[in-house]
């Protein structure tokens, strides 16, 4: 078996990624999406958006209502590990803390990375995998979802050398093939990022708390058992978590009870578990997301001491 395959299934430490340039993609990306960058100025977003027709700024609310009631149209069951003989949540785990790095080093969309975890969840739901295809699902999932997301996708090729020419061309091909029949073609999802974009612009939510919001997200897709809750659920909850941390005076603020189905006692439960997957970045083994959010363009949020922040929050 290729070593890159035997680390990842015995949660060693991952390999480095090649610094192989790659002429399927530009070195142009930015970070974030539109709402992104809007989100630091005081304005008013959907009388904003209706300067721009692309946004649906006159439709938005509804359009939000509507994501809310069809959300969890297309998620994986939570349990459904417990039908597969050969590979287990931590083997999950490793594997997504991997394609995190991918993602990272093929600059791809952050939509991208969830939809992959998606596809994959929901497969694993659907077959059973031996431990030694799991890496080769978990590519293939990146190469749907880079189809469904990306303007210029990574060729095959490029996740045929990410896996260190450990599953050929074909054999990508054959595994995209399978999978999108289990899934009945179906890969237009709802994710948190959405409902995270969309509560960012309309609590004019700072870039720093936007950050740490995305940390907290990233930390939960490679928690099997955050799977449980919805997408909306897990966005609330990070933005709800991410306000405490930042010692920001309104964690759940007026303007997101009128845009969601939430008052804020609703998250905590699941912001209690995202707490304790933050207070416990540092000790994992898995430590993709928290070495992606300690960089410049991250706002270095993975380097908050959550501890300090809550007790300076006390004060």
């Amino acid at each position: 078996m290729n070593s890159k395959v035997t680390n990842i299934l015995e949660d060693k430490e991952n390999p480095n990624l090649k610094d192989k340039p790659r002429a399927s993609f530009g070195n142009s990306r930015s970070f974030g999406t539109d709402i992104t960058r809007v989100a630091l100025h005081p304005i008013d977003p959907d009388k904003e958006d209706e300067i721009d027709p692309q946004r649906l700024g006159d439709y938005a609310k509804e359009i939000f209502s509507y994501l809310f009631t069809i959300e969890d149209q297309y998620l994986p069951q939570y349990g459904y590990m417990k039908s597969q003989a050969d590979i287990n949540e931590k083997m999950r785990g490793v594997l997504i803390d991997w394609l995190v790095g991918v993602h990272l080093k093929f600059k791809l969309l952050p939509e991208t990375l969830f939809l992959c975890v998606n596809v994959l969840d929901r497969y694993l739901e659907k077959v059973s995998v031996l431990r030694g295809k799991l890496q080769l699902v978990g590519v293939t999932a990146m190469l749907i979802a880079s189809k469904y997301e990306e303007i210029y996708p990574p060729e095959v090729k490029d996740f045929s050398w990410i896996t260190d020419n450990a599953y050929t061309k074909e054999e990508i091909l054959v595994m995209e093939r399978e999978i999108l029949r289990s899934l009945n073609f179906n890969v237009t999802v709802v994710s948190s990022l959405k409902f995270l974009d969309r509560f960012a612009r309309v609590s004019e939510m700072s870039q720093r708390c936007y950050h740490m919001a995305r940390y907290i997200m990233e930390l939960a897709i490679v928690e099997y058992k955050m799977i449980r809750y919805k997408p909306s659920i897990v966005a609330g909850s990070a933005v709800y978590l991410a306000n405490k941390i930042m010692n920001n005076d309104c964690i759940w603020p007026q303007a997101l009870i009128k845009n969601s189905p939430y008052r804020g006692n609703e998250l905590k439960p699941c912001a209690r578990e995202l707490c304790v997957l933050v207070q416990g970045a540092e000790r994992c083994s898995l430590q993709a997301v928290r070495r992606k959010f300690s960089a410049q363009n991250y706002s270095e949020v993975s380097k908050i001491d959550i501890v300090m922040a809550r007790q300076e929050n006390k004060e």
